[in-house]
């Protein structure tokens, strides 16, 4: 069967012997003489490894780096990104084009299915819950969506809206589907090109991944109008119905089946971690999206954007040409410009949750309570509220003497204007 060629990516962070399983798996794939496998190895613990490509992946620790940086690389028309907590059949590039591809497919999601032979109560809990569950994705209520396990990226697609958002803990493969979809491109579902994942193994793995979820699914509430996070109790009842829609309810695998003896026991663990599970969702709905990073030098001078930098935008060489920048910038645009992203320093609002607004605008009305109230009686109606702007106001703070200028239109100077006065600081134009 003819098909056209496929670089295959795996993102990776992990031990030498993780690294070596990786490897293995990628080794596995039945690959045509045109197509190229790469490891992009975020950790450094990758081995030489003979028919792929290991990729070193300095910088941020994150997946959608990992990803990206691979995708730099790659040279053929499609791109599938596997992650490596996933096993793939040997065909799996031949069953993804088992079908025809219409030219305005941008993406094919590979159906994600949970491994056999997890043990745990994590473990079992992921595997009957299938949170990875392709079709389930697909099927979401504000726009189909698609995890990056298994997703297979027209290469021309990928470049056009500039990959992965780098910079955030979660939600960057259902952003990276959503901006698919709003460039013209389609996303469509390939169940019979499935891989095995193994989903985590202890509680704690579970719960910090579920505050991260949660994280990731508010992020998205700000960036994208008319989408609210959707509460656990409604995405359970969701999964259910669209399985008894499509004819059963798919068993735990034979290994994992409790006897009947033991059914009850495990009824009960898993009502126990949904509780547990729930407290971490609510927490996680406050959290930043924003991963840690280490603190650096106190910024020069700080510049205030509103969507930045945009592919193209000459106020990105401006930027970049100052020495110890540092961005406020309102939001990331549609298509980002990462090779210019990367050699900046940048705080995005959207990334800022609930618990950090809510933190930062208390410290503010302690510390400056008439410079709060000014905000809050001459902000136009139309501005962003005091709420948004105060953790941009307490990064300010912390660059103690860096200069403060707008860096683009009318909104990036009413922005930059009003966190410049709650801070103290003079604006520079």
């Amino acid at each position: 069967m003819s098909r056209p060629a496929v670089s295959v990516i795996m993102p990776f962070a992990g031990t030498r012997a993780e690294a070596e399983s990786a490897l293995t798996a990628l080794d596995g794939l039945a690959v045509g003489p045109d197509d190229e496998r790469i490891l992009a190895d975020n950790s450094g613990t990758a081995p030489p490894a003979e028919g792929v490509r290991v990729l070193a992946v300095e910088g941020e620790q994150s997946p959608s780096h990992a990803r990206n940086r691979g995708a730099e690389f790659a040279t053929r028309e499609w791109v599938l990104f596997l992650d490596a907590d996933c096993r793939a059949p040997a065909d799996l590039l031949d069953r993804f084009f088992a079908e025809d591809v219409a030219d305005d497919v941008g993406a094919l999601a590979g159906a994600v299915v949970p491994a056999v032979g997890g043990a745990g109560l994590a473990a079992r809990y992921g595997a009957a819950k299938s949170f990875l569950d392709q079709d389930a994705h697909l099927a979401h209520a504000y726009m189909p969506r698609a995890v990056a396990a298994n997703l297979l990226v027209r290469r021309e697609a990928f470049q056009a809206i500039g990959g992965f958002y780098e910079g955030v803990r979660a939600a960057e493969d259902t952003d990276f589907s959503w901006r698919l979809q709003r460039a013209g491109w389609r996303l469509e579902g390939r169940r019979a090109a499935s891989v095995e994942h193994r989903y985590r193994t202890t509680v704690r793995d579970l719960r910090r991944q579920w505050r991260g979820y949660a994280a990731g699914r508010a992020w998205l509430s700000r960036r994208y109008d008319g989408f609210e996070p959707e509460p656990a109790l409604r995405r359970a009842a969701g999964r259910g119905l669209r399985r008894r829609a499509r004819g059963a309810v798919p068993a735990a695998p034979p290994s994992r089946t409790p006897s009947p003896r033991h059914a009850p026991l495990q009824r009960a663990e898993f009502l126990a971690l949904d509780a547990v599970l729930g407290v971490e969702e609510l927490a996680g709905l406050a959290l930043s999206n924003r991963p840690r990073r280490e603190a650096g030098e106190p910024a020069r001078v700080v510049l205030v954007a509103e969507r930045f930098p945009a592919r193209g935008d000459p106020l990105t060489d401006f930027a970049r040409s100052l020495a110890g920048a540092r961005i406020e910038a309102s939001a990331r645009p549609e298509v980002l410009d990462w090779t210019a992203a990367r050699g900046l320093t940048i705080d995005y609002r959207e990334d800022d949750g609930v618990a950090a607004r809510l933190g930062a605008v208390v410290r503010l009305l302690v510390r400056h309570p008439l410079r709060c109230a000014r905000d809050l009686f001459g902000r136009p109606p139309s501005a962003p509220s005091l709420r948004a702007i105060a953790p941009g106001v307490i990064r300010l703070a912390r660059d103690r003497d860096a200069r403060v200028h707008p860096l683009g239109g009318a909104d990036a100077r009413a922005v930059a204007m009003r966190l410049a006065r709650l801070a103290g600081r003079r604006l520079e134009r």
